[in-house]
């Protein structure tokens, strides 16, 4: 059944200032990311999750900010990764899309195909000279385990984090999102241990994403008992952005013998965007213009 929610990001506070939350449905988003990256059910999964927290990172910083999750595990997915912006601008790729391990306990195996083993990095991009970048081991590959791990550890930030995805057997994204909830510091106990009892009781993420889809309604079950308010809605989109300019400053940046050897190949350079697909062609005059530069030290 295919989501007639539109995709939506909802940020929301609980009316004492003690808890912040975010949920989002971005079922659209990850059907889009599903097509670009012509990616198998696991995989897909994978990259909707991610995708999803990187929104709701996201929507936590300033205009002209952007949020980066990359994992590299063991499995054969290999490398995850997603960018986003505070306005809801993201996009993401997978470094082997046509994974899709057997279906654990009639669900997709998530964690097989990222593998258990292996690197999540933050990192934000403040519009400093240089980003924070904060990294911590995987522990099950799953996503929002590893998501709310680095959370705890890298920033001393308890939180929560469900995340879900749910992908037809033709492989199309028919619900997708998921909630990110943190109490902040100086939380009432009283508030925290209601909080942490909600979403124990809580459905399953993907169930609440598959059943609710209004990000409303997600946090009414996970904050229930705790007044709240919603500050901001907006909605998540898929953007590359990806140029002609920006593929030749990629060629720019190879060595002269790289460029000598695509020179020598007699055929147009391609450079492919892993985040959309497209292709950019570079004939032998732009070769060597950037040949001619790379030598004289351009």
């Amino acid at each position: 059944m295919a989501s007639h929610h539109p995709d939506t990001l909802l940020r929301a506070m609980t009316t004492d200032g003690a808890v912040r939350a975010f949920a989002i449905n971005a079922t659209r988003l990850c059907e889009r990311a599903r097509k670009m990256q012509d990616s198998w059910p696991a995989a897909t999964a994978a990259l909707g999750r991610l995708l999803s927290a990187s929104v709701m990172l996201a929507a936590t910083l300033k205009e002209g900010e952007r949020i980066s999750l990359r994992i590299e595990g063991d499995g054969p997915v290999g490398v995850v990764y997603a960018q986003a912006y505070p306005d809801g601008r993201a996009r993401g790729f997978l470094g082997n899309p046509q994974v899709n391990p057997p279906s654990r306990a009639g669900k997709l195996d998530v964690g097989r195909a990222v593998g258990p083993t292996g690197t999540l990095y933050v990192v934000r991009d403040l519009g400093l000279r240089d980003p924070y970048v904060g990294r911590v081991p995987l522990q099950s590959g799953e996503i929002a385990d590893d998501l709310a791990y680095y959370f705890a550890v890298s920033e001393q930030q308890p939180s929560a984090l469900g995340l879900g995805v749910l992908v037809q057997p033709d492989c199309r994204v028919t619900a997708a999102g998921g909630y990110f909830i943190q109490p902040l510091p100086g939380a009432p106990e009283d508030v925290v241990a209601r909080l942490e009892e909600n979403i124990r009781t809580a459905p399953h993420p993907s169930e609440l994403i598959i059943t609710l889809r209004d990000p409303a309604k997600i946090l009414d079950v996970l904050l229930a008992g705790l007044p709240w308010q919603p500050l901001e809605t907006l909605t998540p989109r898929y953007h590359c952005g990806c140029t002609r300019g920006k593929s030749r400053v990629a060629l720019r940046a190879l060595s002269a013998d790289d460029l000598r050897a695509m020179r020598a190949s007699e055929e147009d350079a391609e450079v492919r965007c892993d985040f959309c697909g497209r292709r950019y062609r570079f004939g032998p005059a732009e070769l060597d213009a950037l040949l001619a530069a790379k030598t004289r030290g351009a």
